[in-house]
């Protein structure tokens, strides 16, 4: 019984997944493209579309809290969930440092997390580099002291416990009303919900051209929804129902709780999973996910024979990506996720962490492509 509800948990993160990674590969679902759209040529459609997912999210989310479908007070564990969006304990720094770090990694190596497992699925070889050295450097922060030592011990003394004050949980609902000192329910974090994503959505359908793109609307709306369904499956009832079965389990598996989809901490899982020489235990919820994006890619990728073969071009190049890959790794594993992970993923919790991750993320990401055309216009010149 036990192992056939958490292979159940499995199968449904590999199908998700599928999904999700035939979909990016069709509509070139890209936040690091988004972001090089508005920057270079004014472009908002990859960004609306990103947006879209988040939106979509959001109040997908909240109608499950809404409705006691989904139990996200287990967010606020790490002994419940991986990553724990909620946790009262904001660590601030390790957001701004780490979506630091992603940003101007994932413009280094030509895509974020999610783009690299959709262009391997392509056939893109330097994407198996970047993915081997970006799951490298993820299992270095989760399955080392590496992360503790250089960045969290000295993060941690400056972080905001809002258990202090009798907060339990960093997403915004808790943390406004807790320090207003008002009382709050599930109604009023559907009301932030939809206060947050209405906005959003006029903001992003305004636009004609966009509203026109029909790939770029499903995409929105498909990855979207993909999150919500992954909330429910490991946070609703068979995933509490899991969690109870797997405690009293002397040979558990490395189960890492309730969540939804998350690609570099995943890549860490899957280093640690080959390093255990697949062992079933080290089968997770994350390396489902990571093998279903890359299948569901190559499986666009043949139906429409769209295989792109590429390697670096230059040692320069090879350099870069590599750099990238590490920063990603690294960066990716502090702030917690990535821009699904905590862009999409995070973010559809409202949690402080994560709407701090994906501004730092954008922000690494933009200056590091203004630098890049500084540099290309010095050597212009």
């Amino acid at each position: 019984m036990q192992l056939d509800l958490y292979s159940q948990s499995l199968l449904w993160a590999f199908g998700l997944s599928v999904i999700f990674g035939a979909t990016a590969n069709k509509a070139n679902f890209c936040t690091m493209g988004a972001v090089s759209d508005w920057i270079n040529i004014g472009d908002h459609n990859r960004m609306r579309s990103w947006l879209l997912a988040i939106a979509t999210a959001i109040i997908g989310v909240g109608i499950l809290e809404y409705t006691s479908s989904v139990d996200l007070s287990l967010t606020t564990s790490n002994e419940t969930s991986n990553p724990p969006y909620r946790s009262a304990n904001f660590i601030w720094l390790r957001h701004l440092v780490g979506g630091l770090m992603f940003g101007v990694g994932m413009t280094l190596a030509s895509g974020c997390g999610n783009k690299t497992l959709v262009r391997l699925g392509e056939g893109n070889m330097k994407s198996l580099v970047v993915l081997a050295v970006m799951g490298i450097a993820a299992w270095w922060m989760l399955f080392s002291n590496f992360g503790y030592r250089v960045f969290l011990q000295w993060m941690l003394p400056l972080s905001i416990d809002f258990s202090n004050q009798g907060i339990p949980s960093q997403d915004i609902t808790t943390v406004a009303f807790g320090l207003a000192g008002h009382e709050w329910g599930v109604l009023e974090g559907f009301v932030v919900a939809l206060l947050v994503a209405i906005p959003l959505l006029i903001w992003i359908f305004r636009a004609q051209d966009f509203r026109a793109n029909l790939e770029l609307v499903s995409a929105g709306l498909i990855i979207g929804l993909l999150i919500i369904i992954g909330w429910y499956v490991t946070a609703g009832p068979s995933g509490l129902e899991l969690m109870e079965e797997l405690e009293f389990m002397d040979d558990r598996p490395f189960f890492t709780g309730a969540q939804s989809l998350t690609f570099i901490g995943p890549t860490g899982h899957v280093a640690q999973y080959v390093k255990e020489g697949f062992s079933a235990v080290f089968l997770t919820f994350g390396v489902a996910t990571v093998l279903g994006v890359v299948v569901g890619s190559f499986l666009y990728t043949l139906l429409f024979r769209k295989i792109r073969i590429e390697w670096f071009v230059s040692w320069n190049d090879f350099g870069m990506h590599l750099l990238g890959a590490m920063l990603m790794g690294v960066g990716g594993v502090l702030a917690m996720g990535c821009t699904i992970g905590q862009g999409i993923t995070g973010v559809s919790t409202l949690a402080l962490g994560s709407i701090l991750t994906i501004v730092a993320i954008i922000a690494g990401s933009a200056a590091t492509m203004k630098y890049q055309y500084y540099l290309m216009m010095r050597e212009d010149d």
